[in-house]
C-alpha cells in the first residue's frame, strides 16, 4: 500500500501524519498492495480541507471534505472512503453471487 500525504497552507506534522497512518492502516486493512491512497490537506483562513483518493485494482474512490477543525475533517473524509469501498466490496459481491445463479439456472435448463 503507497500512500502520499501533501499540505497545502499547512505542515504536515508528525501527529498530523501519525494519525492519517494509523487510521488509514485501519481503515484500509486488507485492501491488497497494489493500492494507491493520495491524503492531500489544505487550509484557508478558518477551513480545514482533505480529498482522498484511492486508488485499487478496477476501483478509484475519491471523496472530500470541509470543517473547521482539521482532525474532524480528516475522520469524516476517511468515513466517506470507509463507506465507498464497502458499497463497491458489497456490489462486488452481488454480482458474484448473481452471476452464479444464473449459471446454475444455465446449467440445470
Amino acid at each position: 500500500m503507497k500512500q502520499i500525504i501533501t499540505g497545502r497552507n499547512i505542515e504536515i506534522t508528525d501527529a498530523i501524519k501519525n494519525r492519517l497512518d494509523r487510521k488509514i492502516n485501519k481503515t484500509f486493512h486488507g485492501i491488497g498492495e497494489n493500492t494507491d491512497i493520495h491524503v492531500s490537506l489544505h487550509v484557508e483562513k478558518h477551513r480545514h480541507m482533505a480529498e482522498v483518493t484511492v486508488k485499487t485494482k478496477g476501483f478509484t474512490a475519491h471523496a472530500n471534505e470541509e470543517t473547521d477543525d482539521l482532525y474532524i475533517t480528516m475522520d469524516s473524509v476517511l468515513e466517506k472512503i470507509e463507506k465507498q469501498l464497502k458499497k463497491h466490496k458489497r456490489r462486488k459481491l452481488n454480482q458474484k453471487i448473481k452471476n452464479g445463479a444464473e449459471l446454475k439456472n444455465n446449467l440445470n435448463s
